[in-house]
């Protein structure tokens, strides 16, 4: 059966907190140095090499693009798994001057149509990956929002039971009662969280993050809930011993990104705050179209979010 929901919104906040540390990133780079799996680089020899923080497939000559040359800003896409599709996506976006860390989250049913003679099943944006892989979601991913993306990381969903026991559970404030039995799911999902502010353990933090049914706003709220854990797993992974909480997160990651770019990341990241953390949901609507739910996005709030990102007055012209 399907493997439900998370895989994600937990683990890029690893990505932020842990990975980018100067601890863990000085454990990776000597003792496990084979635990990611390269980098990509532009292989024209004209070319000169890309900053880790930039994408060979980018157009810099945008009014985004030319602002991205002059501000060191470091886009990661994460994605979680459901067999073949992603579950669950979110871009991290870290400002490596500023120490702030902006969390792009991209509803599973975004409106995002490779051919326009596919089923409406394979307009959505957990699609993409079974047809072209996450370099081609990555890229997919940029076009959307207008903005370098080169460097992807996905996460097993039991990177979240394991992490979150390591720092002894995480406490979060359930909005309403989560009631859910599914014995034959894969594996067998059986959900009881009391309503209200509750101490989770890791397994239970992967039943909160599984849950999907009995939000207002659906999607939507399941996105909130999961950016207020992110949040509060943020604040106290940050006060711990990191090097074991890293061994442990990337025995579940794979990723483009070379152990050699986050060390070039860590003189720059001492300071970094769980308060410099904001929480973005790609700026859309919900609406029904050709029998199924789409959340199709809004260009006008997309670029509005992405010209904050880069300090650009929204009535700069744009090309």
């Amino acid at each position: 059966m399907i493997k439900h929901f998370l895989k994600i919104f937990f683990s890029s906040l690893l990505l932020i907190t842990v990975i980018l540390s100067v601890t863990a990133l000085g454990y990776i780079f000597l003792y496990d140095k084979d635990i990611v799996i390269g980098k990509i680089e532009l292989t024209n020899e004209e070319s000169k090499k890309l900053e880790f923080y930039e994408s060979g497939t980018f157009d810099y000559g945008t009014t985004v693009g030319k602002a991205a040359s002059n501000k060191k800003r470091f886009n990661i896409l994460v994605a979680g798994l459901e067999n073949q599709r992603t579950d669950t996506l979110m871009v991290v976006s870290y400002d490596i001057e500023g120490k702030t860390t902006d969390i792009i989250s991209l509803p599973r049913d975004t409106y995002l149509p490779r051919n326009e003679d596919d089923g409406p099943e394979f307009k959505k944006i957990n699609a993409v990956y079974a047809k072209e892989g996450m370099e081609g979601l990555t890229l997919r991913v940029q076009e959307l929002l207008g903005i370098p993306i080169e460097k992807y990381a996905v996460i097993d969903y039991e990177a979240v039971i394991a992490c979150v026991d390591l720092i002894g559970g995480v406490e979060v404030n359930v909005p309403f009662h989560m009631e859910y039995t599914d014995p034959y799911d894969d594996p067998p999902l059986y959900i009881d969280i009391p309503e209200g502010v509750q101490f989770l353990d890791g397994e239970q933090s992967l039943k909160f993050l599984r849950y999907r049914k009995g939000y207002d706003n659906q999607d939507l709220g399941r996105i909130e809930a999961q950016q207020q854990f992110i949040k509060s797993f943020t604040k106290k992974a940050l006060g711990f011993q990191l090097p074991a909480l890293i061994k442990e997160a990337y025995s579940h990651i794979e990723t483009n990104i070379h152990a050699a770019d986050l060390l070039n990341l860590s003189s720059d990241l001492i300071g970094f705050s769980a308060d410099n953390i904001s929480m973005n949901t790609l700026p859309g609507i919900e609406t029904p179209l050709e029998g199924l739910s789409f959340y199709i996005p809004e260009e006008d709030g997309i670029k509005n979010l992405v010209y904050s990102l880069y300090d650009l007055n929204i009535s700069t012209n744009t090309n």
